[in-house]
């Protein structure tokens, strides 16, 4: 009796299909022609903001191979297509965590407590060059530098400021740390353990994604191989030891900064996390030890919001059957992709800076019913300083108001079913393979770095990117069409010009006031476990509980690996 079901099951679909190409081939000669005659279309072709070509219309016919079970399923379901959770934000909203820090500890520690009472769900630390890069600012190459871009962090007392009267446990944290992730990591866990708390209490991630510093953002330490292993020391103490924590957060929010289209640059992440895998494989860490603790930051796909909604989705089935089908994972939670999405520096426009409020709302309504995990929507004043305190306020009601009014929340994946969604979704998915498959025949996402080809492909589409703005190919309303001359007058922040010179003399003063034999026994320490190859994050947070700087960590390994500079020019 079933056999005679699904044989008429697929009789009727076959009959419809054929009904609808029918009527397809008569709405293109008849309707089409007709409309075109009186108004042609605007373009040539119409192409998501990566470049995917776009159709008039969509139908079943674009989804006729389709199978529900297998490419969709039901949300908290293998492929996770539709969402990791079941319930998702009929459950829980997604985090809100605005990307903070800049001058001092205080003044961010200020701005941090701000956002909190705002209504803020989640921290997000930025930190100035000079930390990111393994300098303290009193080092002549952080000079001008300081406070500027982030918040200056060099020892444990200024992370003991910034970390005033937020509980480490309760609010989570993502430390927007890269090539100086161990450093800043071993700083929380000293900090937390002088409050009491083991590291087992602790919530939050580390971005830690230093392979995308070398081909987009530039903030690397050490050459390739050695920024490698320190990351995945990072992620093994995790794995190990903090189960509430994310050691890694894969980014394509940067490689899309630097250039690259979104779908270029999510399917570079998803090599580079691939790498990461097989680093820890090495390791012997089984896959599902550690699988559910990397998670990816994105960025919202330029303006297109189709194309950021399906690309989240691609993106977890990708990963879905990347876990299971190439690694062989068993546990459910290992196959499941967290994403954490910013809206994007780069789609916002120095001209006429309020549009970007509306940019930064696409981007949320994109993120959520693209089922993401947590948020973060750069301010209007992004293209010109750090916000202030409006704007990222602003920011901040944006996330609120697509989470608590817009209705966007009250149904799992309210697009899913979609004609044009569900191919879109599929298209994506082919390319994100399709990239990850030319890295693989390269011998991987080190050897593909190596070689420059990553590299290649972000600076050619930058360039691309940059053509299409100023012929007006790729609009952007106030910038290449409906503009004005003129720019406009907006209040933007300025780190204070004091602010250097308080950090250096505080940091003077700190030095002063430790015991320095302490202080080298300990970097002696963490320089003979370097030279053994064994890993770092306990030596480190040993030298920060002792007085160790992040300057004098970092140029101890310096000292045993090399500068990246020296053997490696991006």
């Amino acid at each position: 009796m079933e056999n005679v079901k699904s044989g008429l099951t697929a009789l009727f679909k076959e009959k419809s299909i054929r009904e609808i190409e029918e009527k397809m081939r008569e709405w293109e000669e008849t309707t089409v022609k007709r409309s075109l005659a009186q108004a042609p279309e605007r373009k040539k072709e119409f192409t998501s903001f990566s470049g995917l070509k776009l159709k008039r219309i969509y139908t079943p016919l674009d989804i006729k191979d389709l199978n529900y079970l297998r490419d969709l399923n039901f949300s908290g379901e293998y492929p996770y297509t539709r969402g990791i959770y079941p319930l998702m934000y009929r459950s829980r909203i997604f985090t809100m965590r605005q990307y903070s820090g800049f001058g001092t500890a205080e003044e961010t520690n200020k701005r941090f407590k701000y956002l909190l009472k705002h209504g803020e769900t989640g921290l997000s630390i930025a930190f100035d060059l000079p930390t990111q890069m393994g300098y303290d600012p009193d080092h002549p190459f952080a000079r001008g530098e300081v406070g500027k871009v982030g918040v200056s962090i060099s020892n444990l007392k200024e992370y003991q400021i910034l970390y005033d009267g937020i509980p480490m446990d309760k609010i989570s944290v993502h430390i927007q740390a890269n090539a100086n992730s161990i450093f800043m990591l071993a700083i929380h866990i000293a900090e937390a353990k002088r409050r009491g708390l083991t590291p087992d209490k602790l919530w939050g991630a580390c971005q830690n994604d230093v392979l995308k510093e070398f081909i987009s953002r530039g903030a690397f330490i050490y050459p390739l191989e050695p920024s490698l292993k320190l990351t995945c020391d990072v992620m093994e103490y995790c794995v190990r030891t903090m189960p509430r924590w994310q050691p890694i957060t894969v980014c394509q929010f940067h490689i899309q900064e630097a250039g690259a289209n979104f779908v270029t640059a999510f399917g570079l992440s998803l090599a580079n996390a691939i790498a990461y895998v097989e680093e820890m494989l090495k390791r012997g860490l089984p896959i599902d030890d550690f699988a559910f603790n990397i998670s990816v930051w994105n960025c919202v796909s330029g303006p297109d919001f189709f194309e950021a909604i399906c690309g989240f989705r691609a993106a977890r089935r990708a990963w879905a059957k990347i876990m299971k089908e190439r690694f062989k994972a068993k546990n459910r939670r290992s196959l499941m992709m967290r994403i954490f999405v910013g809206s994007g520096g780069v789609n916002m426009t120095r001209a006429e800076p309020l549009n970007n409020i509306v940019r930064g709302t696409i981007s949320a309504m994109a993120a959520a019913l693209g089922g993401v995990q947590a948020m973060n929507i750069q301010c209007y004043d992004e293209a010109y300083a750090i916000p202030t305190d409006e704007a990222i306020k602003l920011a901040l009601r944006t996330e609120q108001i697509v989470a608590y009014e817009s209705g966007i929340t009250g149904v799992v994946d309210p697009l899913g079913g979609s004609y044009f969604i569900e191919k879109l979704t599929d298209e994506i998915e082919k390319e994100y393979f399709r990239i990850i498959e030319e890295i693989d025949e390269m011998g991987g996402a080190i050897e593909a770095i190596k070689k420059g080809y990553m590299q290649s492909i972000i600076s050619k589409q930058a360039y691309e990117y940059q053509k299409k703005v100023e012929k007006g190919e790729l609009i952007r309303v106030g910038e290449n069409l409906f503009f004005e001359k003129t720019m406009p007058k907006i209040n933007v922040f300025e780190v204070k010009e004091e602010t250097e010179k308080v950090i250096v003399e505080r940091l003077k003063k700190f030095k002063e006031s430790r015991d320095k034999k302490r202080v080298n026994e300990k970097l002696k320490e963490l320089r003979g476990a370097a030279e053994k190859n064994l890993n770092l994050v306990s030596f480190c947070i040993k030298a920060v509980e002792a007085g160790a700087t992040v300057g004098e960590m970092a140029d101890v390994l310096r000292e045993v690996y090399g500068k990246a500079e020296d053997v490696w020019t991006p």
